[in-house]
């Protein structure tokens, strides 16, 4: 086949893929197509562009591929949705004596989503959080049928950015239903390396299988690399070296990506729901209190035996705490300029008084002995200006996850990272400083971290770092105790 060969009522354009035993072609018609079974027009006019996935016979030596080439224009026959290329027809035909199978699709503009990261661009993740609730949208579509439908090769390749940023899902020629896989779970195997989860390489994909691609799919939006690249821990792609991941997408893709499909317990409907903020995590506030999400989705498989958060930090706290299950996520918010009792204000005095003795001594030409005097109150006085500031021009996110433990500020001038395995971290605790302000010594929340600690909460208040310190320890026992199992 090459361009300008007519197929039918149509003349190819140029080929747009080719596989082992079937490739595909832009297409466009020479005259108004009719469906080849009923006669009827299809309501395409001559001038459309569309897909045409051609199977020649003549390349296979096994009949499973044509049937695996019939079920797939069977299924997409039966598909509506706006994010599955719609089907128009399919036909036999012959060309140069070869015959051919053929399937007529839309035609999706746009490019692969793997295109797109080879053509050296990057996703943000908020595009990464929707182009995922748009995937979940289509499995939770496919799963809902009655049988449910299986995609089976979720992968870059198969996701269409189109060029108004939504996505559509291609290539359904790996399509089973989950009553054809309950019967023969020895079916040939399909799918993408990286892409694919244990159980669908013994032959017993599930509609959790296709879970398992998305996730792995995001993977790749996230590090631009195949997810079977990728260190593992516990047969689990370890995500410990992505710096930062927002609460939804981390959960998503700790559930997603498991390698037991029991344990891929989240629907796809209430991630895509998640991923936009429709519904709160488990283990919020909101979902503690009985919001719609604990109706919803399956329980949580490490359930929270804590009271809500808000009954046990102030009303008025500014912190952001949320369970990842497992796992905890914690902000504190830039403080407000009187959050620490006006003790920000204190350094800058007494720099301010440092300044005036340095200047004044070597204005009234003192002994050296005076300058070099006030260089150790230079030294107290920026060591608390960085202290005491710090929590005014810096955010800080903890992430607890079954890796290990992540800490980013983001500051006005800079941002920095720290990252301990879950093995090299120790109990968490307040302890007090050594700066004192009015007869005070300020606290702060240390964890142990292997030979060094990691620090945070100076400028909170009390109660709110005793929280913080039961809270983590609480959830660190559980990590521990899950890596153990």
């Amino acid at each position: 086949m090459k361009a300008g060969d007519s197929i039918g009522p149509y003349v190819l354009e140029r080929r747009l893929g080719k596989g082992v035993t079937a490739s595909t072609w832009l297409a466009r018609r020479t005259e108004a197509a009719k469906d080849q079974e009923t006669g009827q027009s299809t309501g395409q006019d001559s001038t459309s562009r569309v897909v045409l996935k051609i199977f020649d016979i003549a390349e296979t030596t096994s009949w499973k591929p044509l049937d695996q080439f019939k079920r797939e224009a069977d299924i997409l026959r039966t598909l509506i949705h706006p994010r599955i290329p719609t089907y128009i027809e399919s036909f036999d035909a012959t060309l140069e004596g070869d015959f051919l199978f053929v399937l007529v699709m839309e035609y999706i503009q746009g490019e692969t989503v793997e295109a797109y990261i080879a053509s050296g661009k990057k996703f943000t993740e908020e595009q990464i959080e929707r182009i995922l609730a748009e995937l979940a949208d289509v499995l939770s579509y496919i799963g809902s049928l009655r049988p449910p439908i299986v995609h089976r090769d979720i992968n870059p390749r198969n996701l269409i950015l189109r060029p108004d940023g939504h996505i559509a899902l291609v290539d359904f020629s790996g399509v089973q239903d989950a009553i054809r896989t309950a019967l023969y779970p020895g079916a040939t195997l399909v799918g993408t390396a990286g892409y694919i989860p244990v159980e669908q390489v013994s032959g017993r994909a599930t509609h959790r299988s296709d879970l398992y691609g998305a996730a792995a799919t995001a993977v790749f939006m996230l590090t631009g690399r195949n997810p079977a690249e990728l260190p593992t821990r516990n047969l689990k792609i370890d995500l410990s070296g992505l710096l930062y991941m927002s609460p939804r997408l981390s959960y998503v893709l700790n559930n997603w990506l498991d390698p037991d499909p029991d344990r891929r317990s989240l629907s796809a409907a209430n991630a895509a729901s998640i991923l936009r903020g429709e519904l709160p995590l488990p283990g919020t506030a909101s979902f503690l209190q009985g919001e719609a999400l604990s109706d919803q989705v399956e329980a949580p498989e490490y359930p929270s035996a804590l009271p809500s958060d808000s009954t046990l930090l102030p009303s008025d706290s500014t912190l952001e705490i949320q369970s990842l299950n497992p796992g905890l996520y914690v902000k504190i918010p830039r403080r407000r300029q009187g959050a620490s009792g006006g003790f920000a204000v204190f350094p800058i005095v007494f720099l301010g008084f440092v300044f005036f003795w340095t200047t004044m001594t070597m204005r009234m030409h003192a002994p050296i002995f005076f300058p070099i005097f006030s260089i150790p109150f230079w030294v107290v006085g920026i060591t608390m200006a960085k202290s005491l500031l710090r929590p005014t021009l810096t955010q800080t996110e903890l992430f607890v996850t079954p890796d290990g433990l992540l800490k980013k500020s983001t500051g006005l001038f800079s941002n920095s990272a720290q990252q301990v395995r879950i093995s090299d971290l120790g109990r968490a605790r307040v302890r007090r400083t050594s700066v004192r302000i009015n007869g005070r010594y300020l606290k702060e929340l240390v964890i142990e971290a292997g030979t060094g600690t990691v620090s945070l909460g100076l400028g909170l208040s009390d109660r709110e770092l005793s929280f913080l310190e039961k809270r983590i320890n609480e959830e660190l026992g559980r990590l521990k105790q899950l890596s153990h199992d």
